[in-house]
This record gives structure tokens, C-alpha cells and sequence, in this order.
């Protein structure tokens, strides 16, 4: 595989790109390329346009946001190309098959003589205990056909089927650094100063999602990780679960750990806040490393960043990347070639 040409206007990430792979990305809007540029430079093209005018926390302006701009100037060149890919690969958000621009998307396929397939796929489904569903278009230009038949303007929850798939999610501990888990952790190491979640957490209990390494799911890791608690990422229960003092116990249900007040008596009930407190303190709650979120997102173990990058800066760029695994499953897929 010759990767021809790679773009991205997040000079960051560009950085961190070349210091992995030598090549250096244009940093360019891909809606300023013209047809010349484009006619016949590579058999496939992989696509993550802006997710922000999508998302569900978002205004959802869709095809109106000017963020969306650069992906639909870029699709209407297709037309334009005498030699098109063969395949195209599109990643978005879960809300974009929703909008018009995904409708755009279709039909302009459809238009140039391509076929589409759409998925809803999550790392989950592909045995990694990371929750972070995404929406995929792959698209085959005629007469390339799909190994498993066509679903055109249908969209299929879960990854096509092709080689093998895990029936089960293995456990976040092998996904995790070894210093780091149950007792090997050393609370006097740079790595635990920086991984331990300080003061201030109480007060988002009920919000945040609370692992242990046992657990076989967390919550999707964003750019905001390590800045906010709420809605950013999961955090990690070091102690063992489950764990009781004779008070309150640890429980684990469906990969998350759950605080149980049945046994709390009224007096500390009164004084809820130092209850609270003092559980926290006894599962001692660190944030997933760097290295362990690029783990989650089957990153290769040779994958790094290169000096002068902070963590706050890895951390949103690996909010804003997206799994490996499913995209190597989806590519396995499109590129095979189906019969009849």
C-alpha cells in the first residue's frame, strides 16, 4: 500500500503523522483541490470530514455549517474526474446518516456509478472493550461489487461480515500500562502523579463512568479528556472490585462500578458528602494514559508522539482520531471483491 497524498488542517496532528509514518500531510482544505489535482491519483480514497456540524451536542446545522463546506465541495469534484477512485471509505459521527449532507453523499455516488454500503460500528463489536460507535459509508465504483450483497440507503448496525470476529469483548486490563494496574501502581512514580483524578470529581459522581480493569466496556474518549470529568471518557477504579469495609461495598454490573449506600448508616447519611469522599478514596480513580487510550483505539504498539506534544494536546488528538481495528475490518471488507 502507497499512501499518495494525506491532508489535515491540525498542524498537531500533522506533526505526529510525520514523526510516525515520514510522510508529511498538506495542510490544505480539501475543498480548495481542484479536479487536476485529484484525477487519478490514488484507487481509494479515506475520508473523516468535520464531525462538529453533526453531533448530538452540537447545533446540528448540518450541510448549512461552514465546516461542512470543504467535504461537499470535494464531493461535487467527483464528477469532474475522468479516472475516480475505485473505493472510498467515509467515517463520520453517529448523526450523520441523519443529515443532508449524508444524503448528498449517496446520491452523488449514485450519480458517478458507485455502490454504497453504511454501517453504525463500534470497537465493541469488534472484541475491543471500547464503546464508540461511528457511522461508515464504503462505496465501490461498477462494475467492483460487494462481497455481501448490496444494501443501498440502508444502514447496518454492526461490522459486515467478513474473517474472524470476537463473540466477546476481551478485559481492559490488557489494554492497560502493567505499572499501573491493581497493586503494581507506585503512588511516589511522575506516571501515577499524572494519572490520579485529583479533588473536585465528588460532585460529578453520579455523571461520570467509573471502570475497573476487569470491565470488558468504556465510554468513548474525547477531546476533552483530562480538562473535564463529565462526558469526556471513562475513569479507572485501581482498587479491585468487588470490595467491602462492613459500611458500603463495590459492585460491577455490565463493565461499570457501581457505589451501593444500602448498608450506610443514617448518621453518615446526613453527612453524605464525606461518605462520597471516602469512597472515592478507597477506589483511588485515575485517568486511562495516553498510551492506554491509543491502546483502546488498537493504535500499533510502535505508534508515538514525538517530544514537546503535552498530554492535554495527546489526549484531544487521540479524541479526535478513530479506531483502527474497525477500519482495518471495513477495508478487509470493501476491498475484497464480490461475485454475480
Amino acid at each position: 500500500v502507497k499512501v499518495i497524498e494525506a491532508f489535515d488542517v491540525n498542524d498537531l496532528a500533522n506533526v505526529v503523522y510525520e514523526f510516525n509514518h515520514g510522510i508529511k500531510p498538506t495542510s490544505r482544505d480539501i475543498g480548495s483541490l481542484e479536479a487536476k489535482d485529484l484525477d487519478g491519483k490514488a484507487d481509494a480514497w479515506l475520508l473523516s470530514p468535520p464531525c462538529q456540524p453533526y453531533t448530538r451536542q452540537g447545533l446540528q446545522r448540518g450541510s448549512e455549517d461552514p465546516r461542512a463546506q470543504s467535504f461537499i465541495k470535494l464531493l461535487d469534484k467527483l464528477g469532474d474526474l475522468e479516472c475516480k477512485p475505485s473505493y472510498l471509505l467515509i467515517e463520520n459521527v453517529v448523526g450523520f446518516e441523519e443529515s443532508e449532507t449524508r444524503n448528498h453523499l449517496v446520491d452523488t455516488m449514485k450519480r458517478n456509478n458507485y455502490t454504497t454500503q453504511e454501517f453504525l460500528v463500534s470497537p465493541i463489536d469488534l472484541g475491543v472493550p471500547y464503546s464508540r460507535a461511528r457511522y461508515f459509508c464504503l462505496a465501490k465504483i461498477s462494475p467492483l461489487k460487494f462481497l455481501r450483497g448490496e444494501n443501498d440507503f440502508k444502514i447496518s448496525k454492526g461490522p459486515p461480515e467478513v474473517g474472524k470476529v470476537p463473540q466477546e469483548c476481551r478485559p481492559l486490563k490488557e489494554y492497560l500500562s502493567e505499572e499501573l494496574v491493581f497493586e503494581n501502581y507506585s503512588e511516589s512514580s511522575d506516571l501515577w502523579a499524572q494519572c490520579l483524578v485529583k479533588s473536585g470529581v465528588r460532585k460529578y459522581l453520579g455523571a461520570i463512568d467509573i471502570v475497573s480493569p476487569h470491565s470488558r466496556r468504556c465510554c468513548c474518549f474525547t477531546k476533552s479528556y483530562y480538562k473535564y470529568y463529565k462526558g469526556t471518557g471513562s475513569l479507572i477504579a485501581v482498587n479491585s472490585v468487588p470490595l467491602e469495609d462492613g459500611q458500603r461495598s463495590f459492585v460491577e454490573e455490565d463493565g461499570t462500578v457501581h457505589i451501593q449506600f444500602s448498608t450506610v448508616s443514617s448518621s453518615e447519611m446526613d453527612n453524605l458528602e464525606k461518605v462520597e469522599d471516602s469512597l472515592l478514596d478507597q477506589l483511588v480513580l485515575r485517568y486511562f494514559t495516553p498510551r492506554e487510550v491509543a491502546n483502546l483505539h488498537s493504535f500499533p504498539s510502535d505508534f508515538s508522539f514525538p517530544e514537546g506534544i503535552t498530554r492535554k494536546q495527546r489526549y484531544s488528538l487521540l479524541g479526535n482520531s478513530l479506531s483502527v481495528a474497525v477500519v482495518a475490518h471495513l477495508l478487509e471488507y470493501l476491498f475484497q471483491e464480490g461475485s454475480g
